[in-house]
Parts: C-alpha cells; structure tokens; sequence
C-alpha cells in the first residue's frame, strides 16, 4: 500500500505542475495584446449582430416570415 501512496501523491504533484504550466500559457495568451486586440474585435462584430437581429425591423421581417411559413403549410 506504501507504494500506491506514493504513486498517488507523485501524481497529484505532478498533476499540480501541469496545471501551473497550463495556467501560466494561458496568462501570457490572455495579456498579449494582439490577442486582445482581435477579441474585442469580434466583441464589437458580436454587439453588431445582436443589435441588428433585435432591432424593430430585423423582428418585424420575423414575424412577417412565420406569418408565410404557416401560411404556406395551411396548403
């Protein structure tokens, strides 16, 4: 049983390791700033379609749109 313990403890050291590592690849992703750069580009692009698809016009061409489906069913 000695030699589990230990097998398990070296694997939850080592486990702890990569996880500092990963931790740290993650940091350096998250302050480049070309990487910030390119996600507040698609943040604004993703503000653009939201707005778009909830504005007066995008759901009045909605219902207008099932209106016809469910007419076109009827048939």
């Amino acid at each position: 049983m000695a030699g589990t313990a230990d097998k398990v403890a070296d694997a939850i050291k080592a486990g702890g390791a990569t996880a500092k590592k990963a931790a740290a690849k993650v940091h350096d992703v998250a302050t480049d700033p070309v990487v910030q750069e390119k996600a507040r580009k698609l943040a604004e692009i993703g503000e653009r379609v939201y707005r778009a698809a909830n504005s007066p016009e995008a759901k009045k061409a909605y219902r207008q749109v099932t209106a016809f489906l469910k007419k076109s069913r009827k048939k």
